[in-house]
């Protein structure tokens, strides 16, 4: 069953710039709500390949998997034997009203996650090398491949859906233009004048934002990547 949580669909469908070849898969769907579709071009190779799956930005409120082009070249890679996926993910904006999720950035964040699992189990059917899968992405997908690539393994090993139990962890990540603290305690320490991210965690306010956001932990912290980069470099 497909959960309809977007209140909203986008005006018209969107489609791929001329520059961008046909998917071998497209519009496959890897979770329970309306936007967890994902298109996946398959690489031409007699050993699995590696995997770049791309994470469009918007700000988590806007935004399709089809803006590939304003990201990556696809072509490149797939010349050279690397597969490529492009995924779409829960949208957090005001109009979304039946978004029952807390904080609302998590919606995206863990859909990206759940892609990353649904990829890794296609490994076989899909000649992926599980072992090379990596992420890139603009802004808002910048920001949730560098989460991905800090976070802790979400994998769920006792989970009842097969899916879960694959890695989330990533290989490398390259980020264009990313939020690498979703904290506005952090942000404002490092640009005084930043009034950024609080739709992301539903705050009326970027003031209501930064009062809510201290003492930690809180959200703000759980999804900024920084939080996880600091404690990884820590327990070297």
């Amino acid at each position: 069953m497909v959960q309809a949580e977007q209140s909203t669909s986008d005006p018209k469908p969107a489609t791929y710039h001329e520059s961008i070849p046909t998917p071998t898969f497209q519009n496959i769907r890897y979770g329970e709500y309306e936007r967890n579709v994902l298109d996946f071009w398959k690489a031409e190779s007699e050993q699995p390949t590696p995997l770049v799956i791309v994470i469009h930005g918007g700000g988590w409120c806007v935004g399709s998997k089809e803006k590939l082009h304003e990201i990556i070249d696809p072509k490149p890679l797939l010349k050279n034997g690397i597969s490529v996926a492009a995924i779409n993910y829960r949208l957090i904006g005001w109009k979304m009203k039946d978004l029952k999720v807390t904080p609302r950035v998590k919606a995206p964040m863990h859909d990206a996650a759940l892609a990353v699992q649904f990829l890794r189990s296609k490994a076989e059917e899909w000649n992926i090398n599980k072992e090379l899968v990596a992420a890139t992405g603009a802004s808002a997908g910048a920001c949730t491949s560098l989460w991905l690539a800090y976070h802790d393994d979400l994998a769920d090993p006792l989970n009842d859906n097969p899916v879960k139990h694959e890695s989330t962890r990533l290989f490398c990540v390259a980020a264009k233009g990313a939020q690498t603290t979703l904290d506005p305690v952090q942000a404002r320490e490092w640009i005084p004048n930043n009034k950024y991210g609080s739709i992301a965690f539903g705050a009326k306010g970027f003031y209501q934002f930064l009062m809510e956001a201290r003492p930690p932990p809180s959200p703000c912290t759980t999804y900024s990547a920084w939080t996880f980069r600091q404690r990884s470099r820590r327990c070297r």
